[in-house]
């Protein structure tokens, strides 16, 4: 039997699968397409942010860190000068001069700025509290040694009273201590080192003008170093030597007149100073401030011509109860006159004459210069 032999089969092709087919050849060139174009079109980039640029820090700005650094450098040097601990205060001064080093910009810059004018303000008061207590140690100091080795022994109550009483506790010193207790603001504490540093001027005029034989109605040494160091060498000047008890009167440098005056006691004396006139009056009566019973106390007293020079009641007036003047008149003494009233000195005014205080009246302005001392 003859073996058949199997035919192969061939695909059948129908025409909706060609179509199919078609199709898909058309999708896929599609996709092929779209996929190349997505894979080569450029990549967009998202910009990066634009950096804000930091302020610098302006020269005027770092002026001021640098007045501000020698400023409290200079109240640690004060502190210093006086024996003063100045740890705590330099170690701030480093630490703020750092951070002005390390600031990056203005903000930082400004925050160290800040805090180093804290420190500058903080350190200004104690600074001048130290200053000041020398000062007024050095001024009781001078006048205690000065008042043990010149003195007066009076014969008229037999007392012996230290000189520059006027610089003493009775005197300048009561008033600075009074002064330091009120202080509290950095210009309170200003105006008494002032005060002091004036002060311990006068005494130490007066101490150089003892030794001084000029005659006291000549031009002193003393009086023009005084006139010079306060610059009112032009214009009118009145200067009162405590331990000569005599005015002198100068005029553009120049002096025009001279006489002697009673000043206050030892127990409330003239204070020594600058002053200025600050009214003039006629014919007016003095009331005390004291009660009656008080050794201080006196009955109403008519004066006929009164120059103010401190608004707490000093004077340059005329005493017309008074015959004698000049030194010592202002201790315990017998008055030719005889008046009980010119036993002691002035309760802090400058006595004189009535001529005297007559021609002053008519010499001085308002604001006219006095010197005591």
């Amino acid at each position: 039997m003859r073996r058949l032999q199997k035919q192969q089969r061939q695909p059948i092709s129908h025409p909706l699968t060609i179509q199919i087919l078609a199709c898909l050849a058309i999708c896929l060139v599609l996709l092929s397409a779209c996929s190349a174009l997505t894979n080569n079109s450029p990549k967009v980039s998202t910009p990066a942010p634009t950096p804000i640029p930091t302020p610098t820090i302006s020269t005027t700005l770092k002026n001021q860190g640098e007045m501000q650094l020698q400023a409290f450098q200079q109240w640690i040097a004060l502190i210093k000068q006086y024996g003063g601990d100045t740890t705590s205060y330099q170690q701030q001064y480093d630490t703020d001069q750092q951070a002005l080093q390390d600031a990056t910009g203005v903000a930082d810059y400004q925050k160290a700025l800040t805090t180093l004018t804290s420190h500058v303000t903080a350190v200004e008061i104690p600074a001048m509290k130290i200053e000041t207590g020398n000062l007024q140690q050095k001024l009781k100091q001078e006048v205690a040694v000065w008042g043990q080795q010149h003195t007066y022994h009076n014969a008229y109550d037999n007392t012996t009273y230290p000189l520059g009483f006027e610089y003493g506790p009775t005197g300048i010193g009561s008033w600075v201590q009074d002064e330091l207790n009120a202080a509290k603001t950095t210009a309170d504490y200003q105006q008494a080192v002032e005060d002091l540093n004036m002060y311990l001027a006068h005494f130490q005029a007066m101490t150089a003008n003892s030794s001084d034989t000029t005659p006291s109605n000549k031009p002193h040494k003393t009086d023009l170093q005084l006139m010079q160091s306060y610059n009112v060498m032009n214009g009118k000047v009145l200067v009162v030597s405590l331990s000569e008890e005599a005015i002198r009167i100068y005029d553009n440098g120049q002096l025009v007149n001279s006489f002697l005056v009673t000043t206050g006691q030892p127990d409330l004396p003239t204070p020594p100073g600058k002053w200025w006139v600050e009214s003039r009056q006629t014919k007016i009566t003095f009331k005390s401030i004291f009660p009656k019973g008080s050794p201080y106390w006196y009955p109403d007293t008519p004066i006929n011509y009164a120059m103010q020079y401190h608004t707490n009641g000093y004077f340059l007036h005329d005493s017309w109860w008074r015959n004698d003047y000049g030194p010592h008149t202002n201790f315990p003494h017998i008055d030719s006159s005889g008046n009980r009233s010119s036993t002691q000195g002035s309760h802090g005014c400058v006595n004189m004459t009535t001529p005297n205080a007559a021609w002053l009246y008519g010499f001085v302005q308002l604001y006219t210069t006095l010197i005591i001392y």
